[in-house]
């Protein structure tokens, strides 16, 4: 991977397994950390090849193209007609051409997330995806990891109760200085780039956003980026959630929760998840319990929404829905008042 340390995520289950069936044609569009990453889990699944790899460093789409035994490209138009999906693995802010690009030829499109970097160019995207007919997918992994769906099931089941509040803490030491995430014109920093995932997961939860009120700061002066977040939502519901993600803090930290009328259940650093119910004594769960089992993985879930022509859970509309939420904390962290959605 790139930046982001496993060490953060839950496991998720293995990709092979799936039945006999024609092999999908993938081709990979960005061989950085986080295409390497994905290369590599493609290579793992049975129903699917690895075909063809582009990067603006020829020698990184090389070296993916020889572990893989694919062909590298100088151009990913060269090889639109010979896939039937591409993973999408560019900074955010080159994404919109390549997905018009994939949309004409008729190619579905894993995107890594978020969907863009301002609100023109994903209402541009969704139009294209909506037009065209594609499946499209955003990359927002943590929907596909445990305990983090452990704990989105438990609140769909309404075991919990209608929401009350619902929050996220990840922190993760990194030094962005001398890449491209530590680059607000090209990440959008650590609310859209890091935090995004975790306000996805909340936006699972409560749905649409009334109000958002944030915080950023850029702690190192080699930053470009603002390296810490914070905001609180209010939901359509009145009911709350907060989000506080770092690449700064020293300590790392990982936790989640849910708070409803009937329950709560929250996830520690040590992915232990404690639940009570209805004033009922608090259970415990470790990842080695079979309520955690490992869950689709988003790679198998994609193929499958292509294969069955499902509308992905996660797709263009819903990343411009989490991309104006995101846009409204960094308004706020910027005026310093609340913004109205």
């Amino acid at each position: 991977m790139d930046y982001i340390d496993s060490s953060l995520f839950s496991r998720s289950a293995e990709g092979r397994g799936e039945p006999e069936q024609e092999r999908l044609r993938i081709g990979l569009i960005g061989c950085g950390g986080m295409g390497c990453h994905h290369a590599r889990q493609l290579a793992s699944m049975d129903a699917v090849e690895l075909v063809a790899t582009m990067d603006i460093i020829p020698e990184k789409a090389d070296l993916v193209a020889q572990e893989s035994g694919a062909k590298s490209y100088a151009s990913y138009t060269e090889f639109l007609d010979g896939v039937d999906a591409v993973w999408l693995c560019t900074p955010p802010s080159v994404r919109l051409e390549v997905i018009k690009r994939c949309a004409e030829a008729g190619v579905h499109v894993f995107c890594e997330k978020p969907i863009a970097l301002s609100l023109d160019e994903a209402n541009a995207i969704v139009d294209v995806v909506q037009q065209s007919g594609i499946i499209f997918m955003l990359g927002y992994v943590l929907r596909f990891t445990q305990p983090y769906r452990y704990l989105q099931d438990l609140y769909a089941s309404g075991a919990l109760g209608d929401l009350i509040t619902c929050w996220t803490r990840r922190f993760m030491p990194v030094d962005m200085s001398n890449r491209w995430f530590g680059d607000e014109k090209q990440s959008g920093g650590v609310l859209l780039d890091f935090g995004s995932h975790d306000i996805d997961l909340l936006l699972w939860k409560g749905g649409a956003v009334r109000t958002v009120l944030a915080g950023t700061r850029r702690v190192r002066t080699t930053m470009r980026a603002d390296e810490h977040g914070q905001a609180l939502m209010i939901f359509e519901s009145g009911a709350m959630g907060t989000v506080d993600v770092s690449w700064w803090s020293p300590l790392r930290e990982c936790s989640l929760g849910v708070v409803g009328t009937r329950g709560a259940a929250s996830m520690g650093a040590d992915n232990t998840v404690r639940v009570t119910l209805d004033g009922t004594e608090e259970r415990r769960l470790t990842l080695d319990d079979p309520e955690l089992a490992p869950v689709e993985t988003e790679h198998a879930y994609f193929f499958r929404c292509v294969r069955e022509g499902i509308q992905p859970m996660i797709g263009a509309q819903e990343g411009r829905d989490l991309l104006a939420v995101v846009l409204a904390a960094q308004e706020s962290a910027r005026t310093g008042h609340s913004v109205d959605l």
